[in-house]
């Protein structure tokens, strides 16, 4: 090369760059620049500068703009070849070259003789290809190729730094919408699989997000189902990135160690794959992942471009999480404190609100007593009630040690000999935090996962905030709760004052009904003894008063202080039902359970059983079917009993007055004060029960009493 070409090339050279200090991001000018300089370097009627995008190659800069945008096949172009081959391809005559001559791709100046391909490489990976052609036969040298190659160099370099100010761009412009708040990160995370796929070329890909075991897809090229379509951690080229928490690049995902993980999602015809994890402080939030079906597709400036691009991912993630977890938190802080809940409701929207927070399925609420844990909600099949030691359990070092206690395999060390499988054989890792309220822990919230090192430092202070909102909420239920059994206390002790007032008012007058049957008896027997009709009304007369002083005597004793105490229903009901007289025209059904808990009543339900029961049988004068049953329910706070007959029923136009005092349904003129339904209502309720029906005239009546399960 002469000192004067030599000249040439340089200022070519420093003309370019400084055009690009000028404009480092406008790439196409900057490409349409170095075409330009190129025909200073070397004559010719044609040229093209091509850069790669998948599997073909475009027309960037041109001589004639009418090729601007025009897509070559990497398979069926001479330029394809030369990208394929990564060597210069010198053509004196495209006619005489069988190949060249087929593959050869007319441009808008019309037919050219001469062709000259020179390969852009960037670290041994080609990225485009200058192609200039001539009318003259055997137009390109030696000296051609040397000065055109040297300015692909500089291609080269002009490329990657316009792509890594765009990159550097595309970055920017993401981390923008995330530091500015925009939290909706499904379109985020479409973006950022676009901007990714623009980036390095290709155009297939998915991202997918943790969910436990899986992963699942959230954006795609595919055909897979957002939200849905799930791989497993521990079977995939994207598991194995998670696991192992870096980039995993396989060059052909047909061959090597990896190849048995390697799932054709995408499309059967895919070679290569890198899949790179969403990581963010040691946390794998998911993996974006692309594919080429080309063999060796992607270099380490794509695993680094992904990298970073999956690193802007995560915070995407991590804010929309934490912003999701703070309304959530606020939600729940809402739900538990604004509203007054029973101890068990509020235990039972901990935990559901706990495993939503965390993400898992696996958990428990245990409160403190005395020396033991008691499972009061869980998701096990364990009975609410179970007890555990505190020095036993690894929940139990939460409460001795006033901390979250993070068990990142309970198969391991000190945790296997404190785990206890009650939420099943296959859990791998526990996570406790203690309730404290006041310095004292009162309980834990225990989650647990089937996956080893399952929960982090970000679990762990997230479940902790729930627990300072849980501590207060519990507190302010047992308080709730103390405070309605002391009005129920004083609810019962009002009714049995109304009672006792009742029964002082209705024994005078039958005072006075007795003296008058006496005094009758003793001065006007002589009548009674002539008039026997008269006689016969008289012993009427007084054997309803003796009933009715019977009556006014179990009053009486019903009125005295209720004494409110664990009991035994069961024991109760069967007690009432010795005490009636069965017809043997009545058919009796027991279906009583087994294991009943113990109530919060005392004696007096037998007298309140006993009203029932008459009552049904009353209703079946020639006979039927009676049924009394017994069964927890309510998820185990209540206990149900059930009275049911196949008597008269009570007409629809009287069931709103059966629970009103001195009602009665009685028509064969047998005695009644009609207050055995309104004092069982009364009572009930004092207890903090109820008592409903369902009837039927013609088909008989189902009275349902529900009391409330003893804590005690």
């Amino acid at each position: 090369m002469g000192t004067d070409a030599l000249s040439t090339e340089l200022r070519a050279l420093r003309d370019i760059q400084r055009e690009i200090l000028k404009r480092p991001q406008d790439l196409d000018a900057v490409l349409d620049l170095i075409l330009r300089r190129a025909s200073q370097l070397t004559e010719f009627h044609s040229g093209w500068l091509l850069l790669a995008e998948g599997d073909n190659l475009v027309i960037r800069a041109a001589t004639d703009r009418r090729d601007l945008g025009r897509i070559l096949d990497i398979e069926d172009s001479v330029s394809g070849i030369a990208a394929q081959e990564g060597r210069i391809l010198n053509f004196g005559d495209v006619d005489r070259d069988a190949r060249c001559s087929r593959l050869y791709k007319v441009p808008a100046e019309g037919r050219m003789v001469s062709e000259l391909v020179i390969p852009i490489l960037d670290e041994g990976k080609v990225i485009g290809v200058f192609n200039v052609e001539s009318r003259k036969p055997d137009a390109f040298t030696g000296d051609d190729e040397e000065r055109l190659a040297a300015l692909a160099d500089q291609a080269a370099i002009i490329i990657r730094n316009a792509r890594l100010a765009k990159e550097t761009e595309a970055l920017r412009q993401i981390e923008s919408k995330i530091l500015g708040g925009d939290f909706d990160m499904e379109s985020i995370l479409d973006e950022i699989l676009a901007t990714s796929l623009e980036l390095i070329g290709s155009r297939i890909g998915q991202l997918l997000l943790r969910d436990g075991d899986d992963l699942v897809v959230m954006a795609t090229t595919g055909q897979e189902e957002v939200g849905r379509f799930r791989v497993r951690v521990n079977d995939s080229v994207c598991g194995l990135a998670v696991i192992e928490k870096r980039a995993i690049n396989m060059p052909d995902v047909r061959v090597g160690k990896f190849a048995r993980l390697y799932k054709p999602v995408l499309g059967g015809g895919m070679r290569s794959e890198l899949a790179v994890p969403l990581l963010e402080e040691e946390r794998v939030f998911g993996v974006l992942n692309v594919e080429s079906d080309k063999v060796g597709a992607f270099n380490k400036h794509d695993e680094d471009l992904l990298t970073a691009l999956a690193g802007q991912a995560a915070i995407t993630i991590r804010n929309a999480r934490l912003y999701k977890e703070v309304e959530a938190l606020r939600e729940i802080g809402t739900e538990i404190l604004d509203r007054v809940f029973a101890v068990d409701e509020v235990l039972s929207l901990i935990l559901r609100r706990g495993l939503d927070l965390i993400g898992a399925q696996f958990g428990q609420v245990l409160l403190t007593d005395g020396d033991h844990l008691v499972i009061e909600a869980t998701t096990g099949q364990e009975p609410r009630g179970t007890r555990v030691e505190i020095a036993d359990c690894v929940s139990g070092l939460a409460v001795l040690e006033k901390r979250p206690i993070n068990a990142p395999d309970i198969r391991q060390g000190k945790f296997a000999r404190l785990y206890k499988k009650y939420l099943g054989e296959e859990m791998r890792s526990e996570l406790v935090v203690p309730m404290i309220e006041k310095n004292e822990v009162i309980g834990v919230i225990n989650i647990e996962s089937r996956e080893v090192n399952a929960f982090d430092r970000h679990d762990e202070e997230l479940l902790m905030a729930l627990a300072g909102q849980a501590a207060i909420a519990i507190r302010n239920a047992q308080r709730y709760e103390e405070v309605e059994r002391a009005r129920h206390r004083e609810k019962l002790a009002a009714i049995g004052e109304l009672y006792g007032d009742l029964v002082h008012r209705m024994s005078n007058p039958m005072g006075a009904i007795r003296a008058w049957i006496q005094f009758i008896e003793g001065e006007r027997g002589d009548l009674l003894r002539e008039d026997k009709e008269l006689g016969e009304a008289l012993e009427e007369i007084k054997a309803n008063a003796e009933k009715m002083m019977d009556m006014i005597g179990q009053l009486r004793r019903d009125s005295q202080e209720i004494q409110v105490e664990p009991v035994d229903l069961k024991s109760l009901l069967r007690t009432a039902l010795e005490g009636i007289e069965m017809p043997p025209s009545v058919r009796l059904i027991e279906k009583v359970d087994d294991l009943l808990p113990l109530v919060q009543a005392n004696r007096q339900m037998v007298s309140l059983l006993a009203n029932l029961l008459n009552n049904a049988l009353e209703a079946m004068p020639t006979g039927g079917t009676l049924e009394v049953g017994a069964e927890v329910v309510n998820g185990g706070k209540e206990v149900q009993l059930w009275v049911r007959d196949t008597g008269r029923g009570i007409p629809d136009y009287l069931q709103g007055e059966i629970f009103k005092p001195y009602f009665s349904t009685k028509k064969d003129g047998g005695l009644s004060h009609g207050l055995g339904l309104w004092w069982a209502k009364l009572y009930l309720e004092g207890l903090g029960g109820s008592i409903d029906f369902q009837s039927q005239s013609g088909a008989g009546s189902r009275f349902v009493v529900k009391l409330p399960v003893s804590s005690s």
